[in-house]
């Protein structure tokens, strides 16, 4: 004999890939408490644990149609938060913030828009730049804030002179890179 929940979860999951809006919306009844306490006790925030469960909701419509085994839908939704959250805090550790707040953001001689314009820059920067590994990081604070000779930092860092430069060029590309993805993404 079968359990009766699990040929109700099969169901619905089976009407759900049909294009069921009620299936849909009792599967995401049923689950969603599960997803947002997985998401919880991988130590997230609620605002992230709440962003992690619409990912995984999202991955789940992309992926019903591939679910062998629809009455293990419940595994998968747990499964698939927990490399949310992996992925999220993989994400997050390469992100190092910067405080702006030492920075000098406005020049008291410029107008408004050029005020405006210059903060906005300068933030921009900053995000790009905490994007960056802890080695480029440091390497291009040393060169272009505290001018370092090569011969310090490559002391300091234990990197060879000879890659310092080549280095430097790879890391200033990355950063132009996350900055040229930050003005796609706000268009």
């Amino acid at each position: 004999m079968s359990d009766p929940t699990l040929d109700d979860v099969t169901d619905l999951v089976l009407a759900a890939r049909e294009g069921d809006e009620a299936a849909w919306s009792a599967l995401v009844d049923r689950y969603a408490r599960l997803v947002y306490a997985v998401a919880i006790r991988c130590r997230l925030s609620s605002t992230d644990a709440a962003d992690v469960s619409q990912t995984v909701w999202l991955r789940l419509a992309e992926n019903l149609g591939r679910l062998h085994e629809p009455s293990r839908v419940g595994a998968w939704l747990v499964t698939t938060t927990k490399r949310e959250c992996l992925a999220l805090i993989r994400a997050r550790a390469r992100y190092e913030p910067v405080d702006v707040t030492e920075m000098q953001i406005v020049d008291t001689g410029a107008g408004p828009v050029d005020q405006v314009t210059r903060q906005e820059t300068i933030l921009e920067v900053a995000g790009a730049f905490a994007l960056l590994t802890e080695r480029c990081r440091e390497l291009l604070r040393r060169l272009v804030v505290e001018s370092e000779s090569y011969q310090q930092i490559s002391a300091d860092l234990q990197m060879p002179i000879g890659s310092i430069g080549p280095t430097r060029i790879r890391c200033l590309a990355i950063l132009k890179r996350h900055l040229e993805e930050a003005v796609d993404v706000t268009r």
